[in-house]
């Protein structure tokens, strides 16, 4: 069915530029450029979030030399603290569960993207084949240029 082009016409067409040779090589250069860029993204992240942990670990520091201070000459009764430790344990149980599940449906949510994604490419290369063959007949069909 597809007839092969002539040696002499392949190392002729070798040095022409083709439409699809620009598509890809800018189409590479976009996503190289993204590619060299998100190490750098999640360093940043990652330093922003250290320093708000940072902040926020000095900030309670900061209240707790205060805060004791006050109180330990207020007199507060112990069992008072207790009682007020027993809650800040159920609160601090509870942001954790939180935190745990929101990062499971990040997780899940990743998983599935990835899997939507592949789903895509399969259906993609599915197609691009069908088109190739589409090629290589109109190509077969269509009379060389002299």
């Amino acid at each position: 069915m597809y007839k092969a082009q002539p040696q002499e016409e392949r190392n002729e067409n070798k040095s022409t530029l083709s439409v699809c040779d620009v598509m890809r090589d800018n189409a590479n250069e976009v996503i190289m450029k993204v590619e060299s860029l998100l190490p750098t993204f999640i360093e940043r992240f990652t330093d922003l979030q250290a320093e708000y942990l940072r902040i926020a670990r000095d900030f309670f520091g900061t209240c707790y030399i205060a805060e004791k201070e006050l109180l330990d000459k207020m007199g507060v009764d112990q069992r008072a603290i207790e009682g007020f430790d027993k809650y800040l344990k159920v609160l601090t149980k509870s942001s954790i569960a939180e935190i745990e599940m929101t990062s499971n449906l990040q997780k899940i949510y990743v998983d599935n993207t990835i899997s939507a994604m592949k789903c895509y490419d399969d259906y993609v290369k599915l197609m691009l084949s069908s088109y190739a063959k589409i090629l290589e007949y109109t190509s077969y069909v269509i009379p060389i240029r002299t």
